[in-house]
């Protein structure tokens, strides 16, 4: 069971690092290219400033969220 845990675990990981690594580099290339890159859909810096204006209208939950994703990212850089 432990041997599953783990093994799950990896794959979450692997997961999340690579989500990470979309992320950053579809924001690189919208502002390299423009916003209408042919890849990645269309405005991912828009779409993340109205996540982020979204997190901070709901106050304690938007820190507790955050802090969260802060812990994961940390996680990964070790």
């Amino acid at each position: 069971m432990n041997n599953w845990i783990a093994k799950l675990s990896q794959y979450l990981t692997k997961f999340l690092e690579l989500g990470i690594l979309l992320l950053a580099l579809s924001v690189i290339a919208e502002i390299i290219f423009g916003p209408n890159v042919a890849f990645f859909g269309s405005q991912v810096t828009k779409n993340l400033i109205n996540l982020l204006n979204s997190l901070g209208e709901q106050g304690v939950a938007a820190l507790i969220i955050v802090l969260a994703v802060i812990f994961a990212y940390r996680k990964l850089l070790k």
